[in-house]
């Protein structure tokens, strides 16, 4: 599988600059078109997996056209979950959300100086925004039009995914903000991806998990 010169990256790196334009809706990607690019994603999974960043010990540093496939990876499906997230199938679904666990697993794995590596720093972004859209559309969007949306997607959310994502992703965001010069922008970056507002009603719901996890553990 190519994945630079002209194969994956570019046509991910394509796609997504199609799907941050403000388009209107016969102009933008169509639901056969997301159903077929997640399939195609899926059996790269199958076929190539070490070329998924997903649950492993380091994030190679001489390898960026991996991280930059990763990246572009996980920036298509915060974008088609911002969007479209209303035609993702419970397969779908279940794709992009193991895969958001599985990446931060890959980040926190990391020490914390390698953790503010560029290569790192840009899987934790596309990563962050990722979680930003995702916890958007399930905590605000669902709720409001629950037919539109998978059945089980949010007991699913809350059952498996959101408490090990955010056990990692707030934990990461905090060492990241106690060190170095740069923190700042780092963590504004990492956290506050989407509005203010909700990105405050993401965190809250975040912590609220946490802690009810912990009570069912203790």
């Amino acid at each position: 599988m190519c994945i630079c010169q002209g194969g994956a990256v570019c046509c991910l790196i394509v796609l997504n600059k199609i799907l941050t334009l403000d388009l209107d809706a016969d102009t933008s990607l169509g639901s056969d078109l997301i159903h077929s690019i997640l399939d195609q994603l899926r059996q790269w999974r199958s076929d190539a997996d070490h070329l998924f960043l997903l649950d492993v010990d380091t994030v190679p540093s001489s390898t960026w056209p991996v991280v930059a496939f990763n990246v572009e990876v996980a920036t298509f499906m915060a974008k088609v979950v911002s969007r479209s997230s209303s035609v993702l199938t419970s397969d779908e679904w279940d794709f992009v959300l193991c895969s958001l666990v599985a990446w931060f697993q890959t980040v926190q794995s990391a020490s914390l100086s390698h953790q503010r590596g560029p290569h790192v720093m840009a899987l934790t972004t596309a990563a962050a925004r990722l979680l930003s859209a995702t916890a958007e559309i399930i905590y605000f969007a669902v709720p409001r039009s629950p037919d539109d949306f998978s059945p089980n997607l949010i007991s699913e959310w809350q059952d498996v995914f959101s408490a090990s994502v955010f056990e990692m992703a707030l934990p990461l965001f905090l060492s990241l903000a106690a060190h170095g010069e740069n923190s700042t922008w780092m963590v504004v970056r990492l956290l506050f991806v989407g509005k203010a507002s909700t990105s405050s009603s993401i965190i809250t719901s975040a912590l609220t998990t946490r802690r009810t996890h912990a009570h069912l553990r203790g």
